[in-house]
């Protein structure tokens, strides 16, 4: 159960206190745990990962984007500024759709992003697609449509789109702009329109778009560390902990306030808080996500950065699907005075100001292991996934 709203930092604290009594204390040394191995990909001649994408991704080479190997999706993170009004967001796991607005030009953007696409030929599926989303005529579409391309997150790469300048009644010949690409191998379809007042050259205010809005397609084995997931984990992703409820061993017994929320195990023996949280200028201003992360942690816990930084371990939380295992997170053990253990993980994104946690205490089990049952079930997604 995504939540898309977060509650600012401070409410938490109060949440954890209760649940195990009091202020938790520190456990001295690193936490040992092994790390879960992250997801494998398929053997093939595909890419190892997105560094080694050609310089155009053309739509002979989306084939070599073999199903299930790769993430990808549309990064709108840069229009969350000062030239864009954000209008809307909306779809479930599987769909995305936003809208904003190019404040410079008046011109409205749309970006959709669609999953299990059913295609096998790139160019083909992307014409369809293109007709259909642009009420151009199939028939006609070989002479109007063009090529363009979008930058690849983090690469000096490009994907190459189709795409049409369209007429809108009584307004200028490149009124509008369609572009479509369909990359059949991993089944996803992006699409983006700009549709501009009279006397705005669409296809002008798509080429300023397109020097903000990226693509990202990395491999789903990448793993996302401290440093290189920059850019990569785009504002407004969420938790996705949906599954839990369904393997009947947790229920949720603290419902979602408004970026916490949390669950109790079966047999009662352990809880599960989780929340989602914008990061503050303190905890943005760190070194790195790890600094940032540990800077969270201790705020959290009421303790001192060195603290947490002395004493944290390290695991991976899934980034899409659960066992997509390639997010670095800290972790940190605690134990009240009560003889409750509990352990802490954390992961902070500076750039898109976002933070993960959840918190597990157990009285009899070690929380070391029910933090590994929570993390099955449970991961970080990004928007439209």
């Amino acid at each position: 159960m995504g939540r898309g709203v977060r509650c600012a930092l401070g409410a938490v604290v109060a949440a954890s206190v209760l649940l195990c009594g009091c202020a938790p204390v520190r456990i001295v040394g690193p936490v040992a745990t092994a790390a879960p191995t992250p997801s494998t990909t398929p053997d093939t001649a595909a890419w190892r990962d997105s560094s080694e994408l050609p310089d155009v991704v053309t739509f002979a080479d989306g084939e070599r984007l073999r199903s299930g190997a790769w993430l990808i999706g549309w990064n709108h993170t840069d229009l969350w500024g000062g030239d864009y009004t954000y209008v809307l967001s909306t779809g479930g796991k599987d769909d995305g759709l936003w809208e904003y607005t190019q404040n410079a030009t008046g011109c409205d953007i749309l970006l959709i992003q669609a999953h299990d696409v059913d295609a096998t030929d790139d160019l083909g599926a992307s014409d369809a697609a293109l007709a259909e989303f642009s009420d151009v005529d199939a028939a006609a579409l070989d002479g109007v449509v063009f090529e363009s391309t979008a930058s690849i997150s983090g690469t000096p790469s490009r994907l190459q789109f189709r795409a049409v300048a369209a007429k809108r009644e009584g307004a200028s010949e490149h009124a509008q702009v369609h572009a479509t690409r369909v990359l059949s191998a991993p089944g996803t379809e992006l699409s983006m329109k700009v549709a501009c007042p009279e006397g705005v050259d669409a296809i002008a205010a798509a080429n300023v778009l397109l020097d903000e809005l990226t693509v990202d397609i990395r491999r789903s084995g990448d793993p996302l560390d401290f440093e290189a997931s920059a850019g990569v984990v785009p504002d407004e992703s969420v938790w996705e902990d949906s599954a839990i409820v369904g393997t009947g061993g947790w229920t949720l017994t603290t419902p979602d306030d408004g970026g916490s929320w949390g669950y109790t195990s079966a047999d009662g023996d352990c809880t599960a808080d989780f929340q989602q949280t914008r990061l503050d200028d303190t905890e943005r201003g760190t070194a790195d996500d790890r600094a940032a992360t540990d800077r969270l942690m201790a705020w959290y816990y009421g303790w001192t950065e060195t603290d947490v930084s002395t004493d944290a371990g390290e695991r991976t939380l899934g980034f899409g699907p659960p066992t997509n295992r390639i997010l670095a997170a800290r972790t940190v053990e605690a134990v009240d005075d009560s003889g409750m253990n509990g352990i802490l993980a954390a992961r902070a994104f500076r750039e898109s100001g976002l933070g993960f946690l959840v918190d597990v205490w157990c009285t009899q089990r070690d929380p070391s292991d029910a933090l590994e049952e929570i993390l099955g079930n449970a991961s970080v997604v990004p928007p439209g996934w």
